[in-house]
């Protein structure tokens, strides 16, 4: 099933920071927010429909149990009728001083340590010939685009910063006694919304019946949306055939028992996953994301985990197996080792690109 969210209300999704009103008074509002959101106020939609099998929540009967998010992306243009967009992958970096094309992104290129010293576990690095270059935070690729960085076919691609769909906007509150409803001293707080124009979050799920269209809370202060059901199924990513490089790409945060690593990779970069045994060359990592969440049935906070974020792209060998026996375990499947029901950890796998490719083959330094 794919689902479109048209907030109709400004947003609030928390970041991990702590937030106390009168100590931290200024409250970060981060977007996206993670799966784990949507996850939670699909749950939450099903049990305003059902309110007696709220008792059977995380439980043997849980009627939602079976519900899993199995694509997470954003439909951007007039009121949300646009190509899917996704984060742009992290391994694509952009000339910092660039004015004539600064949404132009273009793809790092890997180099051998040689007999350099150091600490770093791996054989590989992704390097650029240019000196002041910066990441794709904050950017998506259309999916034709991303179809293209998967299949090798492009070095170079164009992002779209997600602020120019964004309006940010301050509210200001103050803390009140719970009895008496007055004011309190030293509880002033500042909150940053979010508006969003011309964008809707969508998702594809499965194991859970909803009504085709309404109204569900996301977010912080449980805001309204509405939601609709979309026909027709989103177009599939393409999976590489054949050889025995490929890279992984993460269209979601994924939580990996190594942190940064996934925790079936020993720290020499070889490990084994669900009969393939692989080698991690290299990566390019964002920087973590604490990430939580709240317990509708318990009414408290889940427990803070670090992420890996979305954009993220490890490249690997195949040792043991075929690439056929990678793209059934890996290819629009979630490798999150916790939390993957909710659409954590979503990966797709991509050819590398020509150069690369003749670099690792060749073993160029």
């Amino acid at each position: 099933m794919k689902l479109k969210i048209d907030p109709l209300d400004t947003l609030f999704f928390r970041d991990g920071r702590p937030f106390t009103m009168g100590d931290d008074n200024w409250a970060v509002s981060i977007f996206p927010p993670s799966p784990g959101v949507i996850y939670g106020a699909l749950r939450s939609l099903y049990f305003s429909w059902h309110p007696k099998e709220l008792a059977l929540a995380e439980t043997e009967a849980d009627p939602t149990s079976g519900l899993q998010i199995t694509a997470f992306y954003w439909l951007i243009g007039s009121e949300g009728e646009g190509n899917p967009y996704y984060p742009m992958p992290l391994d694509c970096v952009r000339l910092k001083h660039n004015r004539r094309e600064p949404q132009r992104f273009y793809l790092l290129t890997m180099s051998s340590l040689g007999n350099l010293v150091t600490n770093y576990p791996f054989t590989w690095l992704l390097t650029s010939q240019d000196e002041e270059v910066e990441g794709p935070v904050g950017y998506l690729i259309d999916h034709e685009s991303l179809r293209n960085y998967l299949e090798g076919k492009r070095a170079t691609f164009f992002g779209l910063d997600m602020n120019f769909y964004l309006s940010r906007e301050l509210k200001v509150g103050i803390g009140r006694d719970a009895g008496t409803r007055a004011a309190e001293e030293h509880r002033l707080y500042r909150v940053e919304m979010l508006r969003l124009k011309d964008m809707s979050l969508a998702v594809d799920y499965q194991g859970l019946k909803l009504p085709e269209e309404g109204f569900l809370r996301l977010g912080g202060e449980g805001r309204a949306a509405v939601y609709t059901h979309v026909a027709g199924a989103t177009e599939e990513l393409p999976a590489p055939a054949g050889g025995r490089y490929f890279k992984l790409y993460l269209a979601t945060p994924a939580f990996f028992k190594g942190g940064w690593r996934p925790g079936w990779i020993n720290p020499e970069g070889v490990g084994n996953y669900q009969g393939l045994k692989l080698k991690l060359l290299t990566a390019a990592v964002g920087k973590p994301l604490s990430i939580g969440g709240f317990d509708i049935k318990r009414k408290q906070p889940k427990p803070m985990r670090k992420a890996v974020p979305a954009g993220s792209v490890y490249y690997f060998e195949i040792l043991q197996g075929t690439m056929d026996d990678a793209v059934k375990v890996f290819h629009g499947h979630s490798i999150s080792e916790y939390r993957e029901k909710e659409g954590f950890g979503l990966a797709y796998m991509g050819y590398l690109d020509p150069k690369n490719q003749s670099i690792l083959e060749k073993g160029e330094t």
